[in-house]
């Protein structure tokens, strides 16, 4: 997961946002995780494909291809009808998001 960018002060933030804005933070999150579902389904989909050796295997180019699929992976979440909607809209709906002033820290 480091190498997607997801690190301890990423999820720092997002808790620290919960505090404040619990649903805000929820549509984050639910965006990153359809991020990151969709970057290991890109990987998943090279690994499958036969190599034909014409382009050699560089540390370049295996660089170059994880930084395409992560940002493939950030363009094609959050859009309108994704994942991360319709996660987000079933979560929202949970008794935690209908308590008022209930925040990530004191659930």
């Amino acid at each position: 997961m480091e190498n997607y960018g997801l690190n301890f002060q990423s999820l720092q933030n997002i808790k620290v946002l919960a505090q404040r804005d619990p649903k805000l933070a929820l549509k984050k999150l639910t965006a990153e995780f359809e991020s990151l579902l969709w970057y290991e389904i890109l990987k998943g989909l090279d690994r499958t494909t036969m190599k034909s050796g014409f382009f050699p295997e560089s540390m370049e180019k295996r660089i170059f291809q994880e930084y395409l699929y992560q940002e493939i992976a950030r363009k094609v979440s959050g859009k309108r009808g994704s994942l991360a909607e319709y996660l987000y809209q079933n979560l929202e709906k949970t008794p935690y998001f209908k308590q008022k002033g209930q925040t990530a820290e004191n659930k």
